[in-house]
């Protein structure tokens, strides 16, 4: 490609690209173009293209319709022609857009024109002039639909590619004629987003022009159809927001077609439509309607086809699609939705305040393992909302607003940490507690946590009725205590944990990004077609956000499937320590704790707690910790040992029995019985009373009584007491070994504790110039060195 003639601008701004062929009219393609530009603040850029090395002839009619095209413009508008020689247009064409930045490219139907899918900005090819010009090339005579156009027109048009099966008369002469301003555009639509893109160029030539909207519907459809197509005209005017600025028309008719070529027959400057996505079947099944308007249409007909970005096609697709779930704001909502967002974004002075206090109280309740108080915390930090405002600046583009908000974020991240550091100096040389532990070790589960915390946070924003959301999303969110974690661990030396805490803040952070970015996109938040900066910004932006996104995942995942993999040793640990204390000694395990798991510098340390009926001698807790050594050395580091602390809980354990059956006992009662019944008697006969005669009385002499002498006591045999056996304490603060035998090669029978209690027994021996005692400790007799016995005194 070689610029013969003129420049191609560079600067970042909404701009038009019209192609024209040599001596071809500028005309009506040329008209719209300026117009469109001017109405979104932008440009138009001419461009003819001839063969590299042309002849004198063909550049000076080249060299004509440029001038011819800007000699039409006025002293308002911007305009940029050039002429190049290139011999391969499809190249020179998508050069040409690369370079200054096209966004909408506009050209008659030609044979040469490119095909659409090479061409990455939105693309109108327009075919036929206006009705005056079909009138006076029909010499005046009106033109039916269907009939022959003694102008350039394409036959069959395929919409997605417009360039194909054109049947364009080239060699008719085009009418030098000087257009007014279009006065009315009908938009043909069934609501697709090839139509609503189309508006949105066209919209800000609204109030001069007038701009109609025409939903056809079908005689043989029902009112359903007729609601229908109502609806889908308000949610394209939602969807670009028309407001009153789009008329929007429904009509009845036997075909879409006919109704779409009926209506243009009427008074409008320009059908303007957008490209159909219906597949070749579906043509050949249902008919092409654009290609027939194309055909028909007595009014020139603009086929409109969106950016073929794939990216941007799809993110404007689930747009589309979810209009009828998640409806756009109008632009009053949004303008109120921004201001909120970036008032709370602002980092003020209740903004430090708050963060400082949430550090604090966060801090506090980690290093007390308070969940409760970790949660208050969580609602009073007020980081959310300059995440939330990082996502609507990348949606709208705004560098000044993303840097107010990626400020605010930074400053309070770095005040959160310093916090918590001055607050890990009050338990300095202490272990982590659990609630510290638990935002050290994040994984995707978190990062889902936080994608649907941003989901609703942004959402709640958006939507006034759904406000009382916003504390449950601050909770769900957890900002403030990773940081508080981080700047505890920074303090006392946990350097590890302290990545991991902010691995898991950063992750909350793009993810609540991320999502907001989904939400604003979807409510209609997007800089204007002419602000060309900040689609740029937004583009870069969005970019980032995923990039970052990507990085995270993968960290993540990373650190989870490292957490899966110790998640598995330890359960494979708790499985071979309780089966093999079940086998080796016969107790139940109670409790495991696991030490020095991801260390491999130091040993395996586990510390188990057990049940047992009896107390589990010296050598079977040796032999318990090697059977645990050897089960485990395959899941271990090579090399690596395996320490074991066992505490034994001494229990008694009783048979099931069936409770006796209770008997009740029987209480007595009181049965009444019959008294005595009374005898008849005879009644005494009186008798004469005895006559009183003297009796002698003979004296008699008492004997005395003789007294008895108590019995003699019986003397009880005098009680010999029984000496207690001797006892003594072992004093050797390392334990003291009960021996089977008096010698240090004899087995260890146990190990009797510091302080603990001995009998002595009779024997005592003297081997090596070392005496041995016989002691029993807790029914086992052994022999133990006498010189760490302490003698106890009765």
């Amino acid at each position: 490609m070689k610029i013969l003639e003129g420049q191609i601008p560079h600067e970042q701004i909404w701009r038009a690209l019209v192609l024209l062929d040599p001596g071809q009219d500028p005309g009506f393609i040329w008209q719209f173009g300026r117009e469109v530009a001017h109405a979104n603040g932008g440009e138009v850029l001419a461009v003819v293209i001839v063969p590299s090395a042309p002849d004198e002839h063909m550049l000076t009619v080249a060299r004509r319709t440029l001038a011819e095209a800007a000699g039409r413009v006025t002293a308002a508008e911007t305009v940029h022609t050039a002429l190049i020689g290139a011999e391969d247009h499809r190249q020179t064409v998508a050069s040409i857009i690369q370079k200054a930045n096209i966004d909408l490219l506009l050209s008659e139907v030609r044979p040469n024109l490119p095909p659409m899918e090479y061409i990455p900005c939105a693309v109108g090819v327009l075919r036929g002039g206006t009705y005056s010009q079909l009138n006076a090339a029909n010499n005046g005579e009106a033109v039916e639909v269907g009939q022959e156009l003694p102008v350039p027109v394409a036959g069959a048009i395929d919409v997605a590619d417009p360039a194909g099966a054109t049947t364009a008369n080239h060699d008719t002469p085009p009418s030098p004629y000087a257009l007014g301003q279009i006065g009315h555009i009908l938009a043909p639509t069934s609501a697709g987003p090839n139509s609503a893109h189309a508006l949105t160029f066209a919209l800000p030539l609204t109030p001069q022009t007038r701009l109609t909207a025409l939903y056809v519907v079908p005689s043989h459809m029902g009112a359903n159809e007729e609601a229908l197509g109502r609806a889908r005209l308000q949610q394209l005017a939602k969807f670009i927001d028309a407001g009153d600025r789009l008329d929007r028309k429904l009509i009845h008719a036997d075909s879409v077609t006919k109704g779409i070529i009926d209506e243009a027959c009427g008074p409008y400057d320009l059908v303007m439509i957008g490209a159909s996505r219906e597949s070749p079947f579906d043509r050949a099944l249902f008919g092409d309607v654009v290609g027939s308007v194309v055909r028909e249409s007595q009014t020139p007909v603009l086929v409109v086809r969106e950016p073929n970005n794939r990216f941007g096609e799809v993110a404007r697709g689930v747009a589309w699609r979810l209009q009828g779930f998640l409806p756009r704001l109008q632009q009053a909502e949004r303008t109120q939705v921004y201001v909120r967002v970036r008032r709370s974004a602002r980092p003020d002075a209740d903004f430090f305040i708050l963060i400082t206090l949430s550090a604090m109280i966060a801090a506090l309740g980690l290093l007390l393992n308070s969940g409760a108080v970790v949660i208050g915390a969580m609602l009073v930090a007020p980081l959310m909302s300059p995440m939330v405002g990082v996502g609507m600046a990348t949606v709208l583009g705004d560098t000044r607003f993303l840097r107010l908000s990626l400020g605010a974020v930074l400053r309070g991240m770095l005040l959160a940490i310093a916090v918590g550091a001055l607050s890990g100096l009050l338990r300095l040389n202490e272990p982590l507690t659990a609630e510290l532990l638990a935002r050290t070790q994040p994984n995707l589960l978190d990062l889902g946590v936080a994608l649907f915390a941003g989901l609703a946070g942004a959402y709640a924003l958006t939507n006034s009725d759904a406000a009382a959301a916003l504390p449950g999303v601050a909770i769900s969110a957890a900002l403030v205590p990773p940081l508080a974690t981080a700047g505890i661990a920074l303090s006392t030396g946990h350097f590890t944990e302290s990545l991991g805490a902010l691995l898991l803040f950063t992750a909350n952070f793009v993810a609540i990004v991320f999502a907001s970015v989904l939400v604003f996109l979807t409510r209609g938040f997007r800089p204007t077609p002419a602000q060309k900066a900040r689609q740029a910004v937004r583009l870069r932006t969005v970019r980032v956000a995923m990039v970052m996104l990507v990085v995270v995942t993968v960290l993540l995942s990373a650190f989870t499937f490292r957490l899966t993999q110790q998640a598995a040793l330890i359960n494979r640990i708790q499985n071979v320590a309780g089966a093999t204390l079940t086998e080796v000694t016969g107790a139940d395990l109670v409790d495991l704790q696991i030490m020095n798991l991801n260390d491999n510098s130091l040993p395996l340390e586990l510390d188990i707690v057990a049940q047992s009926t009896r107390t589990i001698p010296f050598n079977q807790v040796k032999d318990l910790q090697n059977a645990i050594a050897v089960e485990l050395q395959p899941d271990l580091a090579p090399g690596r040992e395996v320490q074991l602390v066992l505490t034994v809980i001494l229990v008694t354990r009783l048979d099931p029995v069936v409770p006796p059956t209770a008997t009740p006992t029987p209480t007595s009662t009181e049965t009444p019985t019959p008294g005595p019944t009374p005898t008849v008697t005879d009644t005494p006969t009186p008798t004469n009373a005895p006559t009183n005669t003297a009796t002698a009385v003979v004296e008699t002499e008492t004997p005395a009584v003789t007294e008895t002498l108590p019995p003699t006591e019986t003397p009880l045999p005098t009680e010999t007491p029984t000496p207690a056996p001797p006892q003594a304490v072992v004093l050797s603060p390392y334990g003291l070994n009960l021996r089977a035998g008096p010698s240090q090669a004899a087995q260890v029978l146990a190990v009797i504790p510091e302080g603990a209690v001995v009998l002595l027994l009779p024997d005592r021996e003297t081997i090596n110039n070392t005496i041995w005692q016989q002691v029993e400790y807790e029914g086992q007799v052994g022999w133990v060195l006498a010189d760490l016995l302490s003698p106890v005194t009765p």
